[in-house]
């Protein structure tokens, strides 16, 4: 169990103690969306780290979708 902690323009926000494999998730999304855990992060590019996971998810979420119907027919 680990906490995240982030700033965002001057101010830090930290989670409640959470699973490591999720942590680790949300420390990679951060990093490829150039989010840095140590350093003030503006909300605009907190904005396009959130769109680009929501993104993320919409795909899947079609995904699935498509391979239950999938599934469903045979």
């Amino acid at each position: 169990m680990r906490k995240v902690a982030l700033t965002v323009n001057g101010m830090r926000f930290k989670t409640k103690e959470l699973d490591e494999g999720f942590v680790d998730f949300v420390e990679d999304h951060f990093r490829d969306a150039q989010i840095n855990l140590h350093e003030d992060n503006s909300a605009e590019r907190l904005f396009i780290a959130y769109l680009k996971l929501a993104g993320k998810y919409y795909r899947d979420e079609k995904e699935i979708k498509t391979l239950l119907k999938e599934i469903e027919t045979l």
